[in-house]
């Protein structure tokens, strides 16, 4: 799996990810990449939507492919 703190900034992205951060049920997250980091919880990026939206996205939850 490929680690995506380590994929340059400015990058696109297509992920999933828990809806709420917590559910079973996955959405899509499709953006730029803005930047990446570690925090207390561990490491995380973030992410630029399609619609503008800036969200935190921890990479122990992100799922890059299904199946």
């Amino acid at each position: 799996m490929l680690d995506l703190s380590k994929k340059r900034n400015g990058r696109k992205i297509s992920v999933f990810y828990p809806s709420g951060g917590y559910r079973n049920n996955l959405r899509k997250v499709e953006g730029v990449k803005l930047r990446s980091g570690t925090g207390p919880n561990g490491k995380f990026i973030t992410v630029q939507e399609d619609d503008g939206k800036i969200r935190s996205l921890s990479l122990s939850k992100v799922v890059q492919n299904l199946g």
